[in-house]
């Protein structure tokens, strides 16, 4: 089901945040991730549960496989190396999509139903210096 929209006619704040969390999955869609071409990007900061629970980076190689039916190889890239804490992976595997339609479904969730987050929030704003 595709949400169309959410009825908040009573808002009295500006979706700040919402705008900034559209502006950054675009951002690392197309500058990081090359339109989703980027697969040594995303392996290296994408998350990977065996580094999480370790706390230790994972670095494997590229695997070249071969279908046995039309005889087509096919590299599967390994796991990069990630330059920032691994648990921070938890993080930046948010703002990372597999195609512009997973990038516009996210987009399209956090433009409905993002402000009722904000707007809950709203009453933190000074925590956030918004």
């Amino acid at each position: 089901m595709i949400p169309i929209s959410d009825d908040n006619s009573d808002r009295k704040i500006s979706l700040y945040v919402n705008y900034i969390l559209i502006a950054l999955n675009i951002i690392v869609f197309i500058v990081y991730q090359k339109f989703g071409t980027n697969t040594n990007f995303t392996y290296s900061y994408a998350t990977v549960p065996a580094e999480i629970m370790s706390g230790h980076d994972i670095v494997t190689s590229s695997l070249i496989v071969s279908d046995p039916v039309s005889d087509r190889q096919v590299e599967i890239p390994g796991l990069g190396i990630t330059a920032i804490p691994v648990r921070c992976t938890l993080v930046t595997a948010m703002f990372m999509h597999g195609g512009f339609a997973h990038l516009g479904g996210n987009i399209l969730y956090i433009w409905i139903f993002g402000d009722n987050i904000e707007d809950k929030l709203g009453h933190f704003k000074y925590l956030f210096f918004i």
